[in-house]
């Protein structure tokens, strides 16, 4: 059944009594057999807990309230009578039943007033009169409570009045499932006075939560009611000295307990002997680790019960190892080649010493010597790296693998790597691996590179404009790699023109019968710099014909005075050559002729 635990002081000898039973079933639960915390990485199951609550404390106040004495009518109290009807197959034999009642928004812990339920179903209960609700409470019998906290509660409308007439109150109660059996304790053991309860739990929790749970009576008889339908592991809590804890049937701990099935309306038995050594909860344990010679093993034992001391003895190849008792074990090389096992054997009084073994290990490898490698290279894109991988253990076979920026390099796994565009900005490692029969496998991870540089996308520029004296050029430097900065210079046959770094380029007489070249640089974080140099132009010269300088004279590269009214040109050798205002310039007589000039005669 389930009840609160008492909230108030009790009110009867009787409730003292089942309150320091309680209490000494509490002291069992903290630290049972395979209780909850144990030293150092021990941890098992919260076995035995969760039931002090479900123990029938409740229904322990009614029974003492009960044996008293009715309260007389002139005191303000009046009868509440009727007929409990139960479920046809209830064996009334065993077990008891009470109507209890209670003031509206009180608890368990209160009761007004109670009254035994006879074996025909009647009952009389004498309460104050006035407002107050009722509650059918039973122990050891296959029935759901009425009312209270395990019958659903109260509600408004279970709020009654009881006047001087006395009230008319007879519920009908439904069957349940229940277990009842046998407890049967050493000679020496007494379990006179509740020291044993039975302890029912769902079988899909974690025994943290109690169903329900009921004292052993003192013949050994228990009975636990009040159970729905479904999969139940029972345990045996035992506050007797000389009887220990247990799980049904001779169980450890919940997870091997077995489990009850039981219908809605099943009556199951299940007797128990408890011993006079508790079992201990013990597991397999488990070893971690490397198995290289030099390296550390580590014994987890796994979940024991609570407060057992745990001891360790290692093993290779079945024989002790001198010394190795700790928990951990530190491989010597004698034990190379050899299988290593650990026994942890659990002690705890009152309780049986146990030991477990381990699964054995592989063979014990012995460890390869193996160095750092390093890589040698430059490390641009389409440059070669190698790598040196330094001195193994002679018969030891190299394997390899590159990496970018940490990640693998598909099908990178020779001595050395060619490093494609997509290693850009990344940095190199190579992983050399060492394999031997008999030794443990080693890796070794170079340093990491410098950054890859990468390689510019470049395009040959191109010189775009006249190569007459007065015109402009300008560079055309076509696609590069996004984000690359651009530089220029240029060039007369070959030589850098003093400060013409710009895209463009001023024609002067200087220039004249030269031919011009320019040079794009481009630079960027992260790749190698380079530079790309146009085709040379054509010849610079000057124009056929231009403007005098002055109002007698032409420029010295246009000597050829052309008069525009006449249509003739004069000659610096010709007799009116000084005496000739020039109005156009001509550098040759052939432009002076192809402008439709003629030569003067003189």
């Amino acid at each position: 059944m389930v009840f609160p635990a008492l909230s108030r002081s009790a009110r009867s000898t009787a409730a003292a009594i089942a309150a320091a039973l309680l209490a000494s079933m509490l002291v069992v639960a903290a630290a049972p057999a395979s209780a909850s915390v144990v030293p150092t990485t021990t941890v098992v199951d919260p076995a035995h807990a969760g039931f002090a609550d479900r123990l029938p404390v409740a229904l322990s106040e009614a029974a003492a309230l009960a044996a008293e004495s009715p309260i007389d009518a002139t005191e303000g109290s009046a009868d509440v009578t009727g007929t409990v009807a139960f479920p046809a197959a209830t064996d009334l034999t065993m077990g008891r039943t009470f109507v209890v009642a209670y003031a509206p928004n009180s608890d368990t812990s209160s009761p007004l007033a109670a009254a035994a339920v006879a074996a025909d179903g009647s009952y009389v209960l004498r309460a104050p009169v006035g407002q107050l609700v009722l509650a059918v409470l039973s122990e050891g019998r296959a029935v759901f409570d009425i009312g209270g906290p395990s019958g659903g509660g109260f509600g408004p409308d279970d709020v009654r009045t009881l006047d001087v007439e006395g009230l008319e109150y007879s519920p009908t109660l439904e069957q349940s499932a229940l277990i009842t059996g046998k407890v049967t304790v050493p000679a020496s053991v007494s379990t006179a006075g509740q020291k044993v309860a039975a302890v029912v739990y769902p079988s899909a929790g974690t025994a943290e939560f109690a169903t329900a749970a009921n004292y052993v009576t003192d013949t050994g008889a228990y009975a636990v009611g009040g159970l729905p339908a479904g999969d139940y592991r029972l345990a045996f809590v035992s506050a007797a000295a000389g009887a220990a804890s247990e799980w049904w049937n001779d169980a450890p701990s919940f997870a091997k307990a077995r489990s009850i099935a039981l219908g809605a309306v099943q009556v199951a038995t299940a007797d128990i002997t408890l011993a006079t050594l508790g079992i201990l909860d013990t597991a397999i344990p488990k070893i971690s680790g490397t198995t290289t010679v030099g390296q550390t093993l580590t014994a987890a034992p796994g979940a024991w019960t609570s407060g057992a001391t745990l001891t360790y003895q290692w093993y290779a190849n079945g024989a002790a190892i001198a010394k190795a008792t700790a928990a951990s074990l530190k491989l010597p090389a004698a034990v190379a080649g050899k299988r290593i096992t650990v026994k942890v054997t659990g002690k705890k009084t009152a309780f049986a010493t146990k030991t477990e073994t381990s699964v054995a290990t592989a063979a014990v490898l012995r460890p390869l010597a193996a160095p750092v490698p390093a890589i040698t290279g430059t490390t641009t894109v389409g440059q070669t790296l190698k790598v040196k991988p330094g001195a193994w253990t002679a018969g030891t076979k190299l394997t390899y693998q590159w990496y970018l920026n940490g990640v693998a390099v598909a099908k990178a796994t020779a001595a050395s790597f060619r490093l494609p565009s997509s290693a850009t900005l990344k940095t190199v490692t190579v992983v050399v691996k060492g394999t031997k029969a008999g030794y443990a496998t080693a890796s070794k991870r170079s340093k990491a590179t410098a950054a890859v540089k990468g390689i510019l996308k470049t395009s040959t520029p191109q010189i775009k404009g006249s190569t007459i004296v007065g015109s402009k050029l300008s560079v055309s430097a076509g696609t590069w790699t996004s984000g690359t900065k651009l530089t220029y210079q240029w060039y007369a046959n070959g030589k850098a023109i003093s400060r013409a770094t710009g895209s463009s380029l001023a024609v002067t007489a200087a220039l004249v019968k030269k031919r011009i070249t320019v040079k794009v640089t481009g630079t960027k974080s992260g790749y190698v710099t380079a530079a790309k140099t146009s085709a040379k132009s054509g010849v610079v010269s000057y124009p056929a014909r231009t403007k005098p300088v002055s109002a007698w004279n032409c420029p010295a590269w246009a000597p050829i005075k052309g008069n525009a009214n006449s249509g003739i040109y004069h000659v610096p050798s010709g007799q009116y050559y000084s005496r000739t205002k020039p109005e156009v310039c001509f550098s040759s007589e052939a432009a002076a002729v192809k402008a439709g000039y003629r030569k003067s005669k003189r």
